[in-house]
């Protein structure tokens, strides 16, 4: 079976340290990949649903990001919102890790 998933290559995943999260712009969108202490990657919209505010500033405990204007918190495995004020659950995409690149479909 051929992998039909449209593989963008976003960081090195030396650029992402255990346990925290890297911004990434990409054709004039901005993403959030996370790496977990476990070494697992993941990646979401970089925007908060609730007001314009990047994730990836905000502060990463275990698997939840909190954003750093109203500290809602998401889920990044998942993209769920936790907490209020967000309500609306991040967009996530699926990722891939090869020869120490983080790869992502982001179609």
């Amino acid at each position: 079976m051929s992998d039909t998933k449209n593989w963008i290559k976003a960081l090195d995943t030396t650029k992402v340290a255990r346990g925290d999260v890297a911004r990434w712009d990409h054709d004039g969108r901005s993403y959030a990949i996370f790496r977990t202490d476990s070494d697992a990657f993941y990646a979401t919209d970089d925007i908060c649903t609730h007001e314009y505010a990047h994730i990836s500033d905000g502060y990463v405990e275990g698997t939840t990001i909190e954003c750093p204007r109203h500290a809602g918190c998401f889920d990044f495995r998942t993209g769920q919102a936790l907490n209020p004020p967000v309500c609306v659950n991040l967009r996530t995409f699926p990722v891939k890790v090869e020869d120490g690149a983080i790869y992502i479909d982001i179609a």
